[in-house]
C-alpha cells in the first residue's frame, strides 16, 4: 500500500519525535532571517555540515540577546520535517550564547554590580611606593611570566627582595587559590606592594581574574596592588579593582621596581642642587638685610622724635616752673622710652620669628655650615643693635640731666640763695620805688623765709 506524501511526512515526524525528543547541538549562525511575524529562520553550521533551524516568535521574544550571523550558539530543539516544503529542520526552543558570548554577558553584569558597590572607585586607589622594601608576586611559578618578570626586576634593581605566592591562574578553583594567595601575601607584612600577573589568553582563559572572590580580595588588600593580567587589550575585573593596571606582566614589574641607574642619577642631581644652595640662601639673606635696614630706620625715627620732644620741653621750661617741667619731662621720657623699648622688642621678635622660619626652611635646603654662618651674622647684628639702643638712651638721659641743671641754675630759688631778695607789696612784686610810699607795709622774700617791713623813705638811683 502506498502512503500519501502527507502521511509520510507525519510518519517521519512521529519517528523523529520518538527517537529524538530533544537535540542539543552547537555551531555558528549563518543565513539569519527575521520574518514580520517575529519568527526567526537561520542555519547552524560547522566545518562539515549545516542545519536549518526555526525559532517561533514567542521564544524569540524571551531571548536575552540578539542573534547575529557569525555568533557561536548552543541550541536545544526537536527535529521536524516541514510539510509544505518537505524540508528537514530543527525547531529551536532554547538558544544560548556559546563560549565567550555568555562569558561576556556575565562579565558585564558582574562589572555593573561591583561598580555600583564601589569596588572600582578611583578615589580609593593608592599610589605605589617610590622604593619598596620587597615585592610580592601572585602568579604561577611554572609559566613564562614569572621568568620574564624576574629578569626585568633583576635588570632594574638586582638586590630587590621578591616573594612569590605560587597559584594556579586558570581552570576550576583557580580564582579561590588566587584570592587566598593575595590574602596570605597581604597578611605576611613582608612586602610593600603586590603584583598579580598572568600571561595573555582568551576571555575564558582569563576568567579566574573576573571572579568576584578575586576582585574582593584585591579590594581588601592593605598594600597597593598592581594587576598585570593578559595583554594590553585584555581588561579584567581584577584590573579595575587594582590600584594600578599594567598593560603586561613585564610592564607591571617596571612600574613597581625603579631602575638603579635612574635613582643614582636623581641622587646626583640632588647633590648638585645642594652644592648650588647659594641661590636658595640668597633671598633669605636679602630678607634679613632688609629687616635690619628697616629696624635701623625705625630706631632712628624714634630717636629723632624723642629728641624733638625733649627740645620742645626745654623751650617750654623757660616759661613754666622748673619742678613741674622736670616731672613732666621725666614722665614723657619714660613713656617714649617704653614705646621705644616695646617697638624694639616687637621688631626683634618679628626678626627672630623670621630667622627661625628661615632656619627651618634653610635646614631642609642648605648645608648646616651656611645656617650657622647666618645665625652668627644675625647674632652680631642683634648685639650691635642693642648696643646702639643703649647708647641712644644714655645720650637722651644725659641731655635731660644737663637741662635740669641749667634750669636749676636760672631758677628764682638759686638767685635768692646768692643773696638776692624779692620785695612784694600787697601781693604784687615791687619793681620800682614809685610803686611804694613811706609807711607802706612790704614783704621781703629771702632764701630761707619772709621778712615784713615798713617803708621809711625812698630814693631813686643806686646810692
Amino acid at each position: 500500500m502506498y502512503l500519501s506524501v502527507t502521511d509520510v511526512t507525519r510518519l517521519v515526524n512521529d519517528i523523529l519525535e520518538l527517537q529524538f525528543p530533544q537535540l542539543l547541538f552547537k555551531g555558528e549562525i549563518s543565513q539569519l532571517t527575521v520574518a514580520q511575524s517575529g519568527h526567526i529562520y537561520f542555519s547552524i553550521k560547522d566545518e562539515g555540515a549545516q542545519l536549518s533551524c526555526a525559532m517561533w516568535a514567542g521564544v524569540a521574544r524571551s531571548l536575552g540577546f540578539k542573534p547575529k550571523v557569525g555568533m557561536s550558539v548552543r541550541c536545544h530543539g526537536r527535529p521536524n520535517v516541514y510539510a509544505q516544503s518537505g524540508r528537514f529542520q530543527i525547531v529551536v526552543h532554547r538558544l544560548l550564547e556559546d563560549g565567550e558570548g555568555e562569558l561576556q554577558r556575565r562579565f558585564l553584569e558582574l562589572k555593573a554590580r561591583l561598580e555600583k558597590e564601589g569596588f572600582f572607585a578611583v578615589e580609593r586607589k593608592r599610589p605605589l611606593p617610590f622604593l619598596p622594601r620587597a615585592v610580592g608576586l601572585v602568579t604561577s611559578q611554572t609559566g613564562a611570566v614569572i621568568h620574564d618578570m624576574m629578569v626585568k626586576i633583576r635588570e632594574r634593581f638586582p638586590s630587590m627582595v621578591v616573594y612569590i605566592a605560587d597559584t594556579r591562574v586558570q581552570g576550576d578553583g583557580a580564582a579561590q587559590e588566587i584570592a587566598e594567595a593575595l590574602r596570605r601575601m597581604d597578611r605576611s607584612g613582608l612586602v610593600d606592594v603586590i603584583i598579580v600577573a598572568r600571561g595573555g589568553g582568551s576571555l575564558e582563559d582569563l576568567w579566574a581574574f573576573n571572579e568576584e572572590v578575586v576582585v574582593k580580595a584585591v579590594f581588601a588588600c592593605s598594600r597597593p596592588v598592581v594587576s598585570g593580567v593578559g595583554h594590553e587589550v585584555d581588561v579584567t575585573l581584577c584590573d579595575l579593582a587594582a590600584d594600578v593596571r599594567a598593560p603586561t606582566p613585564t610592564a607591571a614589574a617596571e612600574m613597581v621596581v625603579p631602575r638603579v641607574s635612574d635613582l643614582l642619577r636623581q641622587i646626583g642631581e640632588f647633590e648638585r642642587r645642594l652644592r648650588d644652595s647659594d641661590r636658595w640662601f640668597q633671598p633669605h639673606a636679602q630678607r634679613v638685610d632688609e629687616l635690619a635696614t628697616r629696624l635701623q630706620k625705625r630706631v632712628s625715627a624714634l630717636h629723632r622724635e624723642a629728641s624733638l620732644k625733649i627740645r620742645a620741653a626745654e623751650l617750654s621750661l623757660a616759661r613754666i616752673k622748673p619742678d613741674r617741667v622736670l616731672e613732666l619731662l621725666r614722665v614723657r621720657c619714660s613713656f617714649f622710652e617704653g614705646r621705644l623699648r616695646k617697638g624694639i622688642l616687637l621688631c626683634q621678635r618679628a626678626a627672630g620669628e623670621l630667622v627661625v622660619h628661615g632656619e627651618r626652611r634653610l635646614h631642609r635646603a642648605a648645608p648646616r655650615e651656611l645656617v650657622r654662618s647666618a645665625q652668627q651674622v644675625v647674632g652680631a647684628f642683634s648685639g650691635r643693635l642693642t648696643a646702639s639702643i643703649v647708647r641712644s638712651t644714655s645720650f637722651a638721659a644725659s641731655k635731660v640731666t644737663a637741662t635740669e641743671l641749667r634750669l636749676r641754675a636760672v631758677s628764682p630759688q638759686a638767685i635768692l640763695e646768692r643773696g638776692y631778695s624779692i620785695v612784694t607789696c600787697k601781693g604784687k612784686g615791687v619793681r620800682s620805688v614809685s610803686e611804694v610810699e613811706p609807711g607802706s607795709d612790704v614783704d621781703i622774700r629771702v632764701s630761707d623765709g619772709v621778712v615784713s617791713a615798713t617803708v621809711v623813705s625812698q630814693r631813686r638811683g643806686h646810692g
